[in-house]
């Protein structure tokens, strides 16, 4: 039941609480008092559109909270299934909390529990707490689908339509999945021509990672190999080719430097740094000539280098900025690729999983069919019974269930809904 009702800012009203007594609440007043602020606050905090014109003037926002008291609802099991459903906080001391709060801006916020709503999941809510009837209103009893969970709840068979509704969100997570497969057979071939085309392109690159950095040097190796040879020979003819030399001159350092220590012993460390410094020229020289030899001119490993950077530079402008980036992209389309050639048995493996379902849906929906029918007569002669006590003697309440009669979907859409076939 309800047990307290907060409205703040809404209408004429700045701030009032309403405490609710257990048993049968009457509200009365004169026309103008403010009865149906009431009505239209409690309207608000169940979910009905908001009309910023309701906010009180001079003020930003308007809010109502109302405090609900389910101990004793009926349908407490399904109340707290939606609740857990939507990741609401559950409810403390079977208290359950709604709060609805309006600004001028159109920012409009609710909650249940302290847990943020969207208005939609608000008002799903708010249709199980409170019915509201009045003159020319809509009532939840002219509501097929209200009329058919009151059938389910009368006869205890919650239970059973839960697993029919479990059932039927599996029957559609495996359409969705097959919808994802299934595409026409144009794009289908286009993409496996283009998954192909980039994999094979790729992968008979043979690319190795930093391979493009090793190509860059080898290829200014290459181009440059007349330069090279002519430097190295330039620095070998500096050491030791001519007259003036390098070792040349070493060799006169030294013979200057041995005949310094003759006359002063304490020169020794001259001559053995002319020495190291003399052994250190000749490994370059050796150095120099091994590498000088190996420099060659050749067009073809040139023109090999080049072909080698022009792949690589045209597979970045395609795939990736860097190598490492090229070959990430390949192993991608490969497994895309993969998927998509294992589509028929991923799409036979769904549908014959959809077809059990399907199965199981029509068995469980006729079962679910033939006990709600059973019910019918045990609920229309008890509500019969009421209302001869009401005074209704000629009146009686007839039933009729519809059930669905196509076992499977068409297009994609079920001739029933999650609540079983009828």
């Amino acid at each position: 039941m309800l047990t307290t009702l907060r409205i703040r800012n809404l209408a004429l009203v700045a701030d009032l609480t309403i405490e609710f007594q257990p048993g049968c609440n009457v509200i009365t007043g004169e026309t103008g008092a403010g009865k149906s602020i009431l009505i239209g606050a409690l309207n608000l905090v169940l979910g009905e559109r908001a009309d910023r014109t309701l906010i009180r003037s001079g003020t930003e926002t308007c809010s109502v909270e109302a405090v609900m008291d389910v101990s004793g609802f009926p349908a407490l099991t399904r109340l707290a299934n939606l609740i857990e459903k939507h990741g609401i906080e559950p409810c403390e001391n079977d208290q359950l909390l709604l709060k609805r709060i309006v600004s001028a801006s159109g920012t409009n916020r609710q909650f249940v529990n302290g847990s943020p709503v969207t208005l939609p999941v608000l008002g799903s809510i708010g249709e199980w707490l409170v019915d509201i009837h009045g003159p020319h209103e809509h009532q939840s009893l002219l509501n097929p689908a209200r009329q058919l969970a009151i059938l389910d709840a009368f006869g205890g068979l919650e239970k059973e339509r839960g697993a029919f509704a479990d059932l039927m969100e599996r029957a559609k997570a495996l359409e969705a999945q097959k919808r994802d497969l299934v595409i026409d057979e144009r794009s289908y071939a286009q993409q496996l021509d283009l998954l192909r085309f980039q994999t094979d392109e790729i992968s008979s690159a043979n690319l190795k990672p930093g391979e493009e950095e090793q190509l860059e040097a080898d290829h200014k190796r290459a181009s440059n190999a007349a330069r090279i040879r002519e430097l190295a020979q330039a620095a070998l003819d500096a050491l030791s080719e001519n007259e003036v030399s390098v070792l040349s001159q070493a060799g006169a350092l030294g013979k200057c430097l041995h005949e310094l220590q003759k006359l002063d012993p304490s020169c020794e460390g001259f001559v053995e740094s002319c020495a190291q410094a003399v052994t250190g020229l000749k490994d370059l020289h050796g150095e120099l000539s091994r590498y000088g030899e190996k420099v060659e001119m050749d067009p073809e490993q040139l023109a090999a280098l080049e072909e080698r950077l022009n792949l690589v530079s045209s597979l970045k402008r395609k795939y990736g900025a860097s190598v490492g980036e090229v070959i990430a992209f390949g192993a991608e389309a490969a497994r895309k690729l993969e998927n998509l050639e294992q589509r028929e048995t991923h799409l036979a493996s769904i549908n014959a999983e959809l077809a059990a379902v399907h199965r199981e849906l029509w068995r469980k929906g006729k079962a679910l069919s033939i006990n709600r029918a059973k019910v019918i007569p045990d609920l229309a002669e008890k509500a019969g019974k009421q209302l001869e006590d009401l005074g209704f003697v000629q009146a009686r309440l007839d039933i009729k269930l519809t059930t669905a009669s196509v076992p499977a979907p068409s297009n994609g859409e079920h001739a029933f809904s999650s609540s079983g076939l009828d």
